[in-house]
């Protein structure tokens, strides 16, 4: 009874894939990955034709948005190169339909000659830009047999060649198989990791249908791939130059007006301005609600004895260092709304201790939240009329982005339809520096202005005394040179001073030999929480951190 009901999916399948006009009966695919940054694809199909056709299409995806290692979306545009098919004619798209279409078609056939029964093609192309790289790993991430074929597959092939030194296990080697999103993998695939090769074969009465996917992923040391990307050359001509140009020429004029601040001289100072906590000084100092503003409340709390900081190495050649914060006491009641916020929301739901890493893929909504309060807590230092400008710049560049764009495109062509939205879109962005400070701020950004320049300047003997005449200097201080990105060179002026680390910093390794040696610890331990606190969750997650259809190589193929 089981294996009558298995029939008659696969019976459907079958009818289907037959009024489509052909059926895989093979298909393999090798592909080279190169040290120096793209990888070469070899696809291999054993097809048969149930009706006369001219031949085939292979359609590839070719733009996309993906997630960086800080958790920001960016677009994705892939670079595909050196295509070829033995032993038949073809023609690609034109470069006007790949921008258009955000994918690249391979016709393979004679629109005069049509062909029946079984058919071998090998197609080949060499791919950039595909490679997602993180802090430590470079992932492989391709779909083998896209969603997008209009035909069933009855087996498939894999083999992923590697640079020499890749050490491949079922550890940082995944497939996935299934309706498109599955994250299940492939456990009844066969598998081989032998000479610097991923090998993957399909197992008997296997079958793959249109809406499906096989994908592939696999996790190598950063350091044996180049990252590099390749960007299509811009060029300018015709009379759109000069409408960008007047564009951009409006806005600095409207940004001379309302958001040039005053030209302020920086007043040395040895300590921060009085009421002015790390978040906020990162935020005055750049106009930016950076995520790194309110991650330098950590050595700001544990130096007030309010927490304490234990590094956590990494185990293992792929695993991550992380970092554990315990509770030792309560905020007082007088700290700003953004930093209780922040305090509370990592301890009121996971307790008195919290692991970094508990927080990946779940606290960036906390955090967009925090840089909010951050932001609208700081608009006192700032003028409101400069405010009331950019929101209506902002407007006003989105409006024409959207206005501009088809006008363009019908009157100079995509070039100039894409290069006008990047100037909006520019525009809009740096909108935002429309924040002209009043004279409040102009007065807190003069102290914070020459405190900065204290860090990167000041002179050993000079910290000397003043860490005589204050014992606690450095832990008064740290948290501001984090926010402002000068922590290790900050640390680096202790170190000679024979200045123990702070003691309030726990390192498996021991107490550390001295504030270098403490300051590298610890960014690297604060750039790990970043990452965890920021990043947001993919489409699907899995052991392997993939799924079916979830990589490049999108698209898919068919018959004509």
């Amino acid at each position: 009874m089981k294996k009558i009901i298995l029939f008659f999916p696969l019976l459907l399948l079958s009818a289907f894939a037959f009024a489509q006009g052909f059926i895989v009966n093979k298909m393999t695919a090798d592909i080279f990955l190169n040290a120096e940054g793209y990888f070469d694809v070899v696809e291999n199909y054993e097809l048969e034709f149930t009706q006369a056709k001219h031949g085939i299409f292979r359609n590839i995806v070719t733009e996309y948005e993906v997630a960086n290692s800080e958790g920001k979306v960016e677009k994705r545009k892939l670079v595909i190169q050196n295509i070829d098919v033995v032993g038949h004619p073809f023609e690609v798209s034109s470069k006007l339909e790949q921008r258009l279409n955000k994918n690249i078609e391979i016709k393979i056939g004679d629109k005069n000659k049509l062909l029946t029964g079984l058919q071998h093609y090998e197609i080949k192309y060499r791919v950039y830009n595909a490679y997602l790289f993180d802090q430590d790993l470079v992932q492989f991430y391709w779909n083998i047999k896209p969603e997008g074929w209009q035909a069933i597959f009855r087996k498939i092939d894999l083999n992923i060649h590697t640079p020499e030194g890749a050490i491949l296990s079922s550890e940082n080697c995944f497939v996935y198989a299934g309706n498109t999103g599955s994250t299940s993998l492939a456990e009844n695939f066969s598998y081989d990791y032998s000479h610097n090769t991923f090998s993957a074969k399909s197992p008997d009465f296997f079958y793959s249908a249109p809406g499906q996917s096989v994908t592939v992923l696999v996790k190598l040391p950063k350091d044996l791939i180049q990252e590099t990307y390749i960007t299509t050359p811009l060029w300018q001509e015709y009379g759109w130059v000069g409408i960008i140009a007047c564009l951009l020429i409006i806005f600095w004029r409207v940004w001379w007006k309302y958001g040039k601040d005053e030209k302020v001289i920086a007043t040395t100072s040895y300590y921060p301005p009085k009421g002015i906590d790390p978040a906020m000084a990162g935020y005055l100092i750049n106009d930016r609600d950076d995520a790194s503003d309110l991650i330098a409340f950590f050595p700001h709390w544990a130096s007030q004895g309010y927490i304490s900081i234990t590094e956590i190495p990494k185990s293992g050649i792929f695993g991550k260092a992380d970092m554990k914060l315990t509770k030792l006491k309560n905020l007082p009641l007088n700290v700003p709304e953004y930093e209780s916020k922040l305090f509370y929301s990592l301890f009121n739901i996971w307790g008195n201790t919290v692991l970094m890493s508990s927080l990946t893929n779940t606290f960036y909504t906390v955090m967009n939240v925090l840089k909010k309060n951050l932001r609208q807590s700081a608009q006192t230092y700032y003028e409101a009329r400069s405010n009331k400008i950019m929101k209506i710049t902002i407007g006003v560049s989105i409006a024409l982005s959207v206005i501009l764009c088809p006008v363009f495109l019908f009157v100079f062509g995509i070039l100039a339809a894409v290069l006008v939205v990047v100037t909006c879109v520019f525009i809009a962005i740096m909108s935002f520096y429309l924040q002209k400070k009043n004279p409040k701020g102009d007065a807190v950004f003069s102290e914070l202005k020459g405190f900065k320049q204290f860090i990167k300047m000041a002179e050993v003997n000079r910290i000397k005394t003043l860490i005589e005449q204050d014992p606690n200097y450095f832990e008064k201080t740290m948290s501001y040179a984090l926010a402002f990105g000068l922590l290790d060179k900050w640390a680096e002026k202790f170190d000679a001073l024979n200045i123990p680390p702070p003691n309030w910093y726990h390192s498996s390794s021991g107490q550390f030999l001295g504030m270098t040696a403490f300051s590298k610890s610890f960014s690297h331990s604060i750039s790990t929480a970043q990452s965890s606190m920021v990043s947001t969750p993919s489409s699907s997650s899995s052991s392997g951190g993939g799924s079916s259809g979830g990589g490049f190589g999108g698209g898919g193929g068919g018959s004509w």
